[in-house]
């Protein structure tokens, strides 16, 4: 990175360390949270109670903070064969979440996976499951593979520009999801511990240009950067 010096690159490593797990972690809760608002009311729009109906008890477990007992309960009705597509899916996420949260990377990871699998292009619980893969793989130090996750997750998701002119005009695209920002900074941070410094660099930049607007990733980007 352009003028970094030694100790505010140990900074940004012992900040990932200490912090990424719960950082991670938190936001996946939140994803979480809004999947299952929202695509709750999609599937009773789409004639598929039924399918919201087995998640229920293991949704009011999650909301309850029970998390032992909503993982028995999501990873009942996966191994029941009665759920399907993004249901599916859901509680797959769900389950990964709670693994997770628990410190069991290999275990999040299966229904991490099995969630994207049967996401769809419902982008919601898609990015979701693909960011806790990624998160999974930061855990276990898989940075190269943590870098192909947010880089696809980005490519995926990403819309802003950072045109100014259109952002004035109200015209610039919207991101599908709303965790494209922390994907690039978990992504900076990879690049940095892969020692691909041209790259951290760059994200980092991208992320003054496009999200300068949201001040806690703008100034963890302007901190990387030493600006």
């Amino acid at each position: 990175m352009a003028n970094e010096s030694n100790t505010n690159n140990s900074e940004i490593k012992e900040f990932f360390v200490a912090h990424g797990s719960k950082v991670i972690a938190a936001l996946v809760v939140i994803m979480v949270i809004v999947v299952g608002v929202v695509q709750f009311r999609d599937y009773r729009k789409a004639a598929a109670a039924e399918q919201a109906e087995l998640l229920g008890p293991g949704m009011t477990l999650l909301y309850a903070n029970q998390n032992d007992s909503a993982f028995v309960e999501f990873e009942s009705k996966i191994n029941s064969g009665k759920l399907s597509g993004v249901a599916l899916a859901k509680a797959a996420l769900y389950a990964g979440n709670i693994k997770f949260q628990a410190g069991d990377f290999d275990a999040a990871a299966v229904f991490f996976q099995k969630s994207l699998d049967n996401a769809g292009s419902v982008a919601l619980v898609r990015s979701a499951a693909m960011h806790g893969l990624a998160s999974v793989k930061i855990e276990k130090a898989d940075y190269s593979a943590a870098a192909g996750l947010l880089e696809k997750y980005i490519s995926e998701f990403a819309k802003r520009t950072g045109d100014q002119e259109d952002r004035f005009q109200k015209d610039e695209p919207v991101d599908e999801v709303p965790m494209v920002a922390d994907a690039m900074w978990k992504l900076t941070l990879v690049y940095d511990q892969l020692g691909a410094a041209d790259k951290a660099k760059q994200t980092a930049e991208r992320i003054l240009t496009v999200y300068g607007d949201n001040q806690a990733y703008a100034d963890k980007a302007r901190k990387f950067l030493n600006i």
